[in-house]
């Protein structure tokens, strides 16, 4: 097995609090930054890819409420929504966190959207890492309004 950290989570929490404190309405193209990917050779020739990404999103917190979001995406609470997509290797989520010193409208404007991307990991698996993944970027972003991040996202 081979494990890579992109970013440390304080590194991470650093250039999303520089973005988040430049944003503004007009802002809608966010790059991702990659967490780390984490290679598991497989029985066959190659391996199995494990990565966390994690930006800033285009989608709003009010956008959850469309009819083409909505029928995708289950809200867990008030500020955390999650995607998984039957058959995708992915489970994406979308937390509600507000940065001091950014913009007001930045908190439901502009969540934080995390992925974890896998083609080998049972669905319980992936909930786990996603959900591990973002209580440590919440954590070290010190979001204002507390989003609680749950260890079970699907159900």
């Amino acid at each position: 097995m081979n494990a890579t950290a992109r970013n440390s989570p304080d590194r991470l929490a650093a250039a999303l609090t520089l973005e988040a404190k430049k944003w503004s309405l007009d802002d809608l193209l966010y790059y991702p930054h990659n967490a780390c990917r984490i290679d598991i050779p497989a029985e066959s020739d190659g391996a199995y890819v494990i990565e966390a990404e994690v930006k800033w999103s285009a989608l709003t917190i009010d956008s959850m409420r469309e009819p083409k979001y909505a029928k995708s995406w289950r809200q867990v609470n008030d500020q955390v929504f999650v995607e998984q997509e039957p058959g995708q290797p992915i489970v994406t989520l979308l937390v509600a966190c507000g940065i001091p010193g950014a913009a007001s409208e930045q908190e439901a404007e502009l969540p934080l959207q995390m992925a974890i991307m896998d083609p080998g990991l049972g669905v319980e698996q992936r909930q786990s890492l996603l959900s591990t993944f973002a209580r440590t970027l919440v954590d070290e972003l010190a979001c204002t309004g507390d989003p609680v991040v749950p260890a079970q996202l699907l159900r």
